[in-house]
């Protein structure tokens, strides 16, 4: 039998299906060369094609009369496809980038980024690699062991479960009646239209230690400064609130213009905070509800990377501490388009 008028044309990239392998083994048996058998298919298959499914399904037969000869059967070649699939999972779209893993890698394990600032911050500087991947790919790829260098160990801890839910439990503070409600912060300072207004907090370190850490966040450029502190008292508030000012360049009135603090005892003097920061005002938190300085709650999340839960914060120097500032103000962050609060204050 020959097959001399072929009307259908080669289909590519496209695999062989069972009854493609049925086709192949009976032409076979009638004697045809690869070619035509590529050419009889529908679609029409490559010359390659039939000559790799060929090897692939070649078995040994022995006939009735025990001689043995070598044939191609559908069920192998089948068998031999199912077994390659099974074994076979996604390409890496890394693939043999060695100059994008190895930044990966120094970024998360030297630096300490999280994966997400790596990716956000090639796309934002513009760096060039042979391939590209997205944050959700590199979560994958750390997940199933695919860097030498780095695992889950050396991500910030990741977010599971669902969001919190905070019920207000009351509008003002029975310790602090007369301070100025955050209500009455105004448009500037609510929505981060200006520079300039600030969220404080204090970091506690071991229990039973005194000394702790002052933490003021800038709202519009998540600028952070901290401080250390011997004690919560109100007094040595009020002195690592006077070193913080210090720390700042330029006209301090303008860096300074309100406070946002929560209704703890430190934080009661409003007077003294005012005259000590040299800004306009100093408002209160609702009770129980941090959320309205979430600003500083997630800059103290980042400190805790540093300053563990259980830290004896008085052996910390503040050599150390302004490191660490400076890490976090040099850090690329996702809300602010992957710079970094220097470069957003610059």
């Amino acid at each position: 039998m020959e097959q001399k008028n072929y009307t259908t044309e080669k289909r590519k990239w496209k695999h062989l299906s069972e009854k493609d392998r049925y086709k192949i083994e009976a032409l076979s048996q009638q004697g045809l060369t690869p070619a035509e058998i590529g050419k009889a298919l529908v679609p029409q298959r490559d010359r390659r094609t039939i000559e790799r499914e060929l090897a692939r399904g070649r078995t040994l037969q022995r006939n009735s009369d025990l001689t043995e000869k070598t044939v191609y059967l559908a069920d192998v070649g089948q068998r031999k496809y199912d077994e390659k699939a099974a074994n076979k999972g996604r390409g890496l779209k890394i693939g043999h980038d060695h100059k994008l893993a190895k930044h990966i890698e120094d970024k998360i394990k030297n630096e300490r980024w999280s994966p997400d600032a790596v990716i956000g911050n090639i796309k934002t500087e513009g760096l060039v690699f042979q391939t590209s991947i997205c944050t959700k790919t590199l979560y994958n790829y750390i997940d199933k062991g695919i860097f030498v260098e780095i695992s889950n160990k050396d991500l910030w801890m990741k977010k599971g479960g669902k969001k919190r839910c905070y019920n207000k439990v009351r509008t003002v503070a029975l310790n602090n009646k007369n301070g100025k409600s955050i209500s009455e912060r105004s448009k500037e300072a609510n929505d981060r239209l200006e520079q300039g207004h600030w969220e404080i907090d204090l970091v506690v370190g071991k229990q039973g230690t005194k000394p702790v850490i002052l933490t003021l966040v800038e709202r519009k450029t998540r600028k952070s400064l901290y401080v250390l502190v011997k004690n919560k008292t109100q007094n040595e508030v009020i002195t690592a609130i006077k070193r913080a000012r210090r720390k700042v360049g330029g006209n301090f009135d303008d860096v300074f213009k309100t406070i946002t603090a929560d209704n703890g005892s430190e934080f009661l003097d409003s007077d003294a905070i005012k005259k000590a920061a040299k800004c306009s005002e100093v408002y209160y938190a609702h009770p129980y509800s941090s959320w309205e300085r979430g600003s500083n709650e997630n800059s103290n999340r980042i400190l805790r990377r540093f300053v563990p839960k259980g830290t004896n914060i008085g052996k910390l120097t503040a050599k150390e501490l302004q490191r660490i500032e400076d890490w976090v103000n040099n850090y690329p962050r996702k809300i602010l388009g992957y710079k970094s609060a220097n470069n957003i204050a610059a």
